[in-house]
């Protein structure tokens, strides 16, 4: 947010002080470009802090639901466990990601058990995304999938939520299109459960124990 703002300001105080050399030739140019400066940054200073800053926190407290820890960072990650063949991890993995919103591109790298993807430009991430999925064997027939999505440009600091919509966009594709054929024994590893779902779930297990 410094670095946003110092460079903003400074960005308008060179042009000031460019306008004023080639136009007036006036010998108090610096001083007029270094006010400039100072004072459009503290603007956009206070406009990062008064309206961004709101607005990403908002946007990220809404998505989530209480349902995530981590929900402020930028780069976001999601874990599970589910059963299943490797191709249908990967066929899952690679299809969700064509799901994400301004996917632009995807790739698989079949040896290493990984699928990439790249967002293009939005509004809420003017460089774009960076997704990547790790399908690493726990047993002969269950996988630990763990999915990453950050930003490409390392100047970004609000996203609006849109790395953690790309991620929530993309496991409920995956987990859609992995149980195509019936359910599977899926073990979310970084969500917060709410007491509800985890009732839930200890009810749907004791219910198969019985059975």
């Amino acid at each position: 947010m410094l670095v946003s703002s110092v460079g903003f300001g400074g960005g308008v105080g060179l042009l000031v002080l460019i306008f004023v050399l080639t136009n007036k030739n006036e010998p108090n140019a610096f001083q007029y470009g270094l006010t400039a400066g100072v004072v459009f940054g503290l603007i956009f200073a206070f406009f990062m802090v008064a309206v961004l800053l709101p607005l990403d926190l908002s946007a990220h407290v809404f998505l989530s639901k209480g349902r995530y820890k981590q929900i402020w960072e930028l780069e976001q990650a999601r874990e599970f466990e589910i059963d299943g063949t490797a191709k249908e991890m990967l066929h899952a993995s690679r299809q969700a990601l064509l799901v994400v919103p301004y996917v632009t591109a995807v790739s698989d790298d079949v040896e290493h058990m990984l699928t990439r993807a790249v967002t293009g430009t939005s509004w809420r991430s003017p460089g774009g995304e960076e997704l990547e999925v790790e399908i690493n064997p726990v047993s002969a027939h269950r996988w630990k999938i763990k999915a990453t999505s950050k930003p490409k440009g390392k100047g970004v600091v609000f996203d609006y939520g849109k790395n953690f919509e790309n991620l929530e966009t993309w496991m409920n594709q995956f987990l859609a299109i992995a149980q195509t054929d019936g359910p599977k024994n899926v073990l979310v590893l970084n969500q917060e459960e709410e007491p509800e779902a985890k009732a839930k779930i200890k009810s749907n297990n004791g219910d198969q124990k019985s059975s």
